[in-house]
């Protein structure tokens, strides 16, 4: 349920420019990988969705089919993605029920967990707000905002508390300046961006 404004929210029109429209997602939302996300995280899903979609959810959100199977987005929550290549290899992790054996080189393995990584909520956070707000906000630990009335993301706690920026955007925070663009969130890519921006606050 979206509440009524408050006035922290209502003070946080002035402070963060970014102006979104949240959409109702319609089941998983389904996010394909452009050229610029290289080869590797393109063959690593086509391997996903091949090998490994029959049990797990390979794709950005969304539940597994099998439920003992966890979705290749939540795998962060259960140990560091930089391991997960020499985990394939070795198939040393802890099997759900119809886990299969399976034979992987290794650059299959580096791979599929380059498309894993491609699909942390982290990393899809920091993308979606590269390629929507960067042109105006710092969206980094150390870059600087192009436009002057804009606030480093890294600085955002410094104004509201970050939990509460998912209900502020559902109430449609807009900026006063012309040249704000507006960009279509569902749930899920708020989510993301909520969770990177929470990522890299600092006291600087």
């Amino acid at each position: 349920m979206i509440k009524p404004a408050t006035g922290m929210t209502q003070a946080l029109t002035a402070g963060i420019f970014l102006a979104i429209a949240i959409v109702a997602p319609s089941g998983a939302t389904e996010i394909k990988p452009g050229p610029d996300a290289g080869e590797a995280v393109h063959h690593g899903e086509a391997l996903a969705r091949l090998n490994c979609a029959r049990c797990h959810e390979v794709g950005i959100s969304g539940e597994s089919p099998n439920t003992g199977a966890p979705p290749f987005w939540s795998l962060s929550d259960r140990r560091s993605v930089a391991t997960i290549a020499r985990m394939l290899i070795d198939q040393a992790s802890p099997k759900h029920s119809g886990m299969p054996t399976f034979e992987i080189t290794e650059k299959q393995a580096g791979d599929i967990a380059a498309w894993i990584a491609w699909v942390q909520p982290l990393a899809h956070g920091r993308r979606l707000v590269t390629e929507n707000c960067a042109s105006c906000h710092a969206v980094t630990l150390t870059d600087e905002s192009a436009h002057p009335e804009a606030p480093p993301f890294r600085l955002i706690a410094k104004r509201l508390p970050i939990e509460a920026l998912e209900e502020a955007f559902a109430e449609g925070i807009e900026s006063g300046h012309p040249d704000m663009p507006v960009f279509e969130v569902d749930i899920i890519q708020l989510q993301d961006i909520i969770s990177y921006i929470a990522s890299i606050q600092t006291t600087d």
